[in-house]
């Protein structure tokens, strides 16, 4: 008996390491953009936002992989989201380029403030149309067979509007805890009597957004007892994770990286309860796949590739660990 080996779930994987990674690093770097506005000392900002100086550009070297392998690996998948979430791709990436012409130009300009508050306006409108996408995504889509029949705006739900908000605060959390590991004393303590609210508000949205899926979601999540125990588990461990936040006397950087644990167990826990579906409720990896032949001509490259980006980012932060100086600035 011969069998055929099938690619489709190594790329899978890949997107889902590739979004993950995209999530932990560009989400402290959005994080820093949506709370700036809590931080009112213009040489305090400047502190701020030169913590990301030198690695916020790398950070979104992963959404563009995960988007590239996504049209590459599952073209179908790619035009069903495409054509679904089309006004919020174009919002989100026109939110990324003016936050990225705002953390330059803020530096050379004469009106730094405008170029600050645009740069404010550019994470907060990334992450949220981000978060509005995860939740339309877990409302399912509205298919024909592999067409999707819905419309331009079916993403724009209640229930979007309040994963969107869940994300903005979720990033908001990873860029306090990143800030006060990265800043001198006087912004670190301005974060930190800023974390426990954060905490306490995103412990109420995903409360929320919990308990208003199942009523919001077009999808019958038919979960065997497997998914049902990974998914618990991830529930579990989260909760553990908050506890230890609110209540442990830890270092700074052990804050940090519980947090991007949450980050981790949630994506664990949305794949498994989607997993076999690229495009829920109907769309498998298998049936939204590219040809092996394609999918493994593609492999080949990003299998070297990958590791020599992850090399240089690795190397990227190692080389501006520890604090920054308000002396020095990128």
């Amino acid at each position: 008996m011969s069998t055929t080996f099938d690619p489709s779930f190594i790329w899978a994987a890949l997107i889902i390491i590739g979004v993950t990674i995209y999530i932990i690093t560009d989400g402290f770097d959005l994080g820093i953009g949506i709370l700036l506005p809590f931080i009112k000392n213009e040489a305090e900002q400047d502190q701020f936002i030169d913590s990301i100086a030198p690695i916020w550009d790398g950070n979104e070297t992963w959404l563009v992989l995960g988007g590239a392998a996504l049209m590459g690996a599952f073209p179908l998948a790619y035009a069903v989201i495409l054509e679904a979430f089309t006004i919020p791709i174009v919002i989100m990436l026109f939110a990324l380029i003016l936050r990225g012409v705002a953390f330059e130009f803020r530096v050379h300009s004469n009106h730094k403030l405008l170029w600050t508050r645009a740069f404010i306006i550019g994470s907060w409108g990334a992450s949220f149309m981000q978060g509005a996408m995860a939740g339309a995504f877990l409302q399912g889509f509205d298919m024909n067979g592999q067409k999707f029949i819905g419309t331009d705006m079916d993403w724009l739900t209640p229930f979007s509007v309040l994963t969107g908000l869940g994300l903005v605060i979720a990033f908001a959390l990873i860029g306090n805890y990143w800030g006060m590991m990265k800043c001198q004393t006087s912004i670190r303590n301005r974060l930190a009597k800023l974390s426990q609210p954060i905490l306490m508000t995103l412990i109420i949205a995903l409360a929320l957004i919990a308990l208003l899926m199942r009523a919001s979601s077009n999808i019958n999540y038919d979960l065997d007892n497997g998914r049902k125990i990974i998914i618990a588990a991830c529930f579990i461990l989260i909760l553990v994770i908050t506890i230890i936040l609110f209540t442990a006397k830890i270092k700074d950087m052990t804050k940090f990286l519980l947090t991007l644990g949450i980050v981790c167990l949630g994506m664990i826990g949305f794949m498994t309860m989607f997993f076999p579906y690229i495009i829920p409720p109907s769309l498998t990896l298998t049936d939204a796949a590219s040809s092996s032949a394609s999918q493994m001509f593609s492999l080949v490259g990003t299998l070297i590739m990958l590791p020599i980006i992850l090399l240089y980012l690795s190397w990227t932060y190692y080389v501006f660990r520890g604090k920054v100086s308000s002396e020095v600035h990128y």
